[in-house]
């Protein structure tokens, strides 16, 4: 497979997002000059705060996605070290613990969403797969679980889990050309506060990673000038 300057435009994208403090809805967002840069037009959104797609790309001829592993970086002003609770003491293994889990439901909530929209995920690139790849940038968890003793006999109320950027972007898999770019940014909020662990900062990013899936399905069903959906394949499907 041939994928020119891919991974690094996503990374640009990234780093762009995460100079901007929270990377909240920003106009112009953190995108809008490398998407132009590349050629890439802005599209009308009403799920993302911006989406960029490339003029003659014709997102109906594919049926299948590749999914690649995505990136996760924390926000830059998330310092759990910084507080004086014992809580948030946190050690690295915790850090990548909590990137590594949240890779593991991104992957598991597309790859759901996807297959239940028609579109399965595949291993191998194709002339009908599109290559998806995503970062989560300022990643910002307001009550993490901790791997020290101390964090077991504490609980912390929140009236939120905190926020995440989502920048994805969708390649043709065989020539590696970038076909779209979209940048939202996530808020988990909650009517009241609640007692916040692992397991509820878990199901507060696993409802906002649904609506971003659940969002990307609808695109792909509205590419479909003939409004008839893929029926799911029975190829051999999985991650690489």
């Amino acid at each position: 497979m041939n994928i020119v300057n891919a991974k690094p435009a996503l990374i640009a994208a990234a780093l762009a997002c995460s100079l901007l403090a929270g990377c909240q809805s920003t106009k112009p967002s953190p995108i809008d000059e490398l998407s132009l840069q590349e050629g890439l037009q802005k599209v009308d959104s009403k799920v993302a705060d911006a989406v960029y797609r490339r003029p003659d790309a014709r997102m109906a001829t594919y049926s299948k996605v590749l999914l690649r592993p995505i990136t996760v970086q924390f926000a830059k002003n998330w310092d759990p070290k910084s507080d004086g609770s014992a809580l948030y003491r946190m050690h690295e293994p915790d850090r990548e613990k909590i990137k590594s889990e949240l890779a593991d439901v991104f992957a598991e909530v597309f790859r759901n969403e996807l297959e239940k929209g028609g579109y399965p995920i595949v291993a191998v690139a194709a002339p009908d797969v599109v290559e998806l790849q995503a970062a989560i940038v300022n990643l910002y968890i307001t009550a993490p679980d901790v791997s020290m003793e101390v964090a077991g006999r504490s609980k912390v109320y929140t009236s939120d889990a905190g926020h995440m950027t989502l920048i994805m972007q969708l390649h043709d898999s065989v020539t590696g050309q970038l076909l779209a770019r979209a940048y939202d940014h996530r808020n988990a909020d909650n009517a009241v506060w609640q007692f916040t662990n692992s397991v509820t900062n878990t199901a507060e990013a696993r409802q906002i990673i649904s609506t971003w899936a659940k969002a990307l399905v609808r695109a792909f069903d509205a590419s479909r000038a003939d409004g008839v959906k893929p029926a799911a394949s029975t190829a051999s499907t999985g991650q690489t």
